[in-house]
């Protein structure tokens, strides 16, 4: 009978064992599942990750080309702003020269005509002094004609 405690001693042991092998099977797929699960979510976040820099650098290629756009046009805006300038400049220093060509004209004009209406004056005034001294030769040749 002493081999009848030993057989249930031995089933309960090999019992307990199959137990244990089970229990460590349990564990063993368990932990190969939450290693998976481990796994899948750095994989969810590598990708969300990459996603985002991919995002990212849309976004920043995008305002860099913006940017780039803005300044270009801001450099076209000063340098047409430069050129209005430059050939409103011009046009104003060309008028500049126009009105003072035309009033050294019309000084040199105006001199000139003065200049004649003093020469017409003096010759006016000397026919006048002539006329006044022929007259008074006249007027003296009369007195002294008549007694």
């Amino acid at each position: 009978m002493k081999t009848e405690p030993k057989n249930k001693e031995l089933l309960s042991l090999q019992k307990e064992n199959r137990h244990l092998k089970q229990s460590i099977a349990v564990m063993r797929d368990q932990l190969e599942g939450m290693k998976i699960a481990r796994d899948e979510a750095v994989q969810n976040t590598l990708r969300a990750a990459q996603d985002e820099m991919t995002q990212l650098r849309a976004t920043i290629a995008a305002m860099r080309d913006e940017l780039e756009k803005a300044c270009y046009e801001k450099d076209c805006i000063i340098e047409q702003q430069a050129v209005d300038s430059s050939d409103e400049n011009k046009q104003m220093k060309d008028a500049i020269t126009a009105l003072r060509s035309e009033l050294d004209r019309r000084e040199a004009a105006h001199q000139e005509d003065i200049q004649v209406m003093n020469r017409n004056h003096h010759d006016e005034v000397q026919q006048l002094q002539q006329t006044a001294k022929a007259l008074r030769e006249k007027l003296e040749a009369l007195k002294t004609t008549k007694p």
